[in-house]
């Protein structure tokens, strides 16, 4: 993945943002062009022509990741979806007939994230803020880059400091008072896949961003791997996978990776697993997309997407597995009465 949109929203446009966007919007009732045939509800936005826009908006590619800006502040983020030029289609949805340049959203998310937050990473000067409907120059990328290891990683950082629904209650088990609901799900479960890994005898490493999260009292991050020290791996693959949310080892041997999704977006876990198989295509490691288990037909799908298949088809000693947060529970609550297993999952 080699682009980030940025797209501003003007304060006269706000209204039809959350009514199509924020909200999926409802096209029954509208004559769609083909690549949107299947799509009757979906969050769909657009922007005007223009040269240099066009030449934007025909690199989008499904899956990459943009940040929406108004008044002082990234406010949402999101994926490309399907992308359509046509007039008609605008005029239809907002009334406009200047925005010809449509595309659907997908894995929207409320976040929170000032211009200088974004602009430093990005190797912007002071004061900047987005002026205009843009992908970021590779200049900007290869200035991220050395913060992260890939626009994935830094996106999925960035996600992380979206806006939380309100504080806990004195009563709530879970991680600190900022985190909303899936927050203190996310840190619940990777709880759970800490403490099965240190009963089971193996060293746990926690996503280098997670570390200082509290479950029951307990920071994640205790009794845990402080680096992640792998010989014969590169730097690049390392930081890679410091980001997986849990990794149990056996010495400095891998032995299994957990992705834990409370949310709806599962993209970036199963990225990042690929990424790694990618690079040490003959590394022996089971990976696990841990979610919900409502969510189970969703991460199957995913799990199936060319993109990742392609990757993951020719593998011979990694698999990749879902992982129910109820399994997990009811795991942990085995292991508490009657000790270790033999095969954790």
């Amino acid at each position: 993945m080699s682009r980030l949109y940025i797209a501003p929203i003007g304060s006269d446009w706000m209204e039809r943002f959350e009514r199509t966007v924020a909200s999926p919007v409802d096209l029954s009732d509208i004559e769609l062009p083909p690549a949107l045939e299947d799509k009757q509800e979906v969050r769909i936005w657009g922007t005007t022509e223009g040269q240099q826009k066009r030449r934007y908006f025909t690199a989008m590619e499904t899956g990459d990741p943009i940040l929406f800006y108004s008044d002082g502040e990234f406010f949402a983020s999101g994926r490309v979806g399907a992308t359509v030029q046509d007039v008609s289609l605008g005029e239809a949805i907002w009334g406009s007939d200047d925005s010809g340049y449509i595309y659907t959203v997908t894995d929207y998310e409320p976040i929170s994230i000032t211009p200088d937050e974004l602009g430093d990473l990005l190797g912007y000067g002071d004061g900047w803020h987005p002026r205009g409907f843009v992908h970021v120059s590779e200049r900007a990328i290869n200035s991220l880059l050395t913060e992260y290891s890939s626009i994935e990683e830094a996106f999925q950082d960035l996600r992380s400091s979206e806006p939380t629904t309100g504080p806990s209650g004195p009563d709530d088990e879970g991680g600190s008072e900022e985190e909303g609901d899936d927050g203190r799900v996310h840190t619940e479960i990777q709880w759970y896949l800490v403490q099965l890994g240190q009963q089971h005898g193996y060293d746990v490493h926690v996503a280098i961003n997670d570390k200082n999260r509290t479950y029951n009292g307990d920071r994640l991050g205790e009794d845990c791997l402080d680096k992640l020290v792998l010989p014969g791996f590169s730097d690049a693959v390392t930081n890679i996978i410091r980001y997986v949310d849990v990794i149990w080892l056996e010495g400095d041997a891998i032995v299994a990776m957990f992705e834990v999704e409370s949310t709806t977006s599962i993209y970036s876990g199963i990225l990042r697993m690929t990424d790694f198989v990618t690079r040490v295509p003959n590394f022996a490691v089971d990976m696990y997309i841990v979610a919900a288990e409502e969510d189970s037909d969703d991460v199957r799908k995913e799990m199936t997407r060319p993109t990742f298949e392609t990757v993951l088809a020719p593998v011979e000693h990694s698999s990749l597995q879902f992982l129910s947060f109820g399994d997990v529970r009811k795991t942990y609550e085995t292991v508490e009465a009657a000790g270790p297993l033999q095969d954790v999952f």
